[in-house]
């Protein structure tokens, strides 16, 4: 698709640069693959907040479930009322993926057409014309596991599909796991799509160049390790909060006992008329 080549020729041009520090074409896809979701770390940042907010709500979601059970319309709107108030996006989960999707398209492009996208003053382009300058550990990272012509060359490319499988799961599972079942449509539909992703892409990079996989595969770790690192923060955050909402209770508190004691201590009483 013409509409693809603007990112097509970025990705190509990326590629390139990068292969000019690593030296090695699966390396340069690790590179272009951090530098993407460096770029687009916002909307992750976005999406992980949203999904833990989410967690936070479950108490207010199943009173709400409990108040509105023979109401499912009342109960829509008064969901959808405090997604609004906490500032919550239940779309904004697959909001990063869908971003990315004309860079997989691009790079998909890139990998099977390099000659077409690769600079031709790079130092990458007169590499491709030698097959080993395409090889990332045993793999071609031009073409698809389906296209290897038998089972024990294809056990590097299954491996890799396998991590980008297992990788999936747990970075879904790493902002899921509190949430527990929910009654909410939105909510459960946001927790089929977290179940069916990984499977997919597990499906799909099996005819997808293995290049691909390898970013799918990085995308997979970086964004596990900023998710926990996000996570982290917020809950140091919300524990300073709450460590200071208990300091000024506390604080409240022995104020109020010790004009009790003043006011029931006689003595006290007397040597303030005393004084006046």
């Amino acid at each position: 698709m013409a509409i693809l080549e603007p990112f097509a020729l970025a990705i190509g041009f990326l590629l390139s640069y990068s292969f000019d520090f690593t030296n090695s074409y699966g390396f340069s896809i690790v590179a272009l693959t951090i530098i993407i979701n460096i770029i687009i770390f916002p909307l992750t940042l976005r999406q992980t907040r949203s999904t833990k907010r989410m967690q936070d709500i479950q108490p207010e979601l199943k009173k709400l479930q409990k108040q509105h059970k023979d109401n499912k319309e009342q109960l829509n709107k008064e969901i959808a009322e405090l997604y609004k108030t906490k500032g919550i996006n239940p779309l904004g989960c697959v909001l990063p993926l869908i971003i990315q999707m004309p860079v997989w398209f691009a790079l998909f492009r890139v990998l099977r057409e390099p000659l077409n996208f690769i600079p031709k003053d790079a130092s990458l382009f007169p590499q491709l014309g030698d097959p080993s300058s395409v090889l990332f550990y045993t793999m071609d990272l031009q073409i698809p596991a389906s296209e290897i012509a038998t089972w024990i060359e294809r056990i590097p490319y299954l491996v890799l599909i396998l991590f980008v499988i297992l990788t999936a799961l747990y970075q879904q599972n790493q902002l899921t796991k509190k949430s527990g079942n929910s009654n909410n449509p939105q909510a459960q539909q946001m927790q089929m799509i977290g179940k069916i992703m990984p499977l997919f892409f597990g499906f799909i990079s099996w005819t997808l160049p293995s290049g691909l996989v390898v970013y799918f595969l990085t995308g997979n770790i970086f964004r596990i390790g900023q998710q926990a690192l996000i996570v982290k923060i917020e809950e140091n955050q919300k524990d300073k909060a709450n460590q200071k909402d208990q300091k000024e209770d506390n604080n409240t508190s022995e104020t109020l006992t010790d004009k009790k004691d003043d006011k029931d201590d006689p003595r006290k009483n007397r040597k303030k008329r005393r004084r006046k």
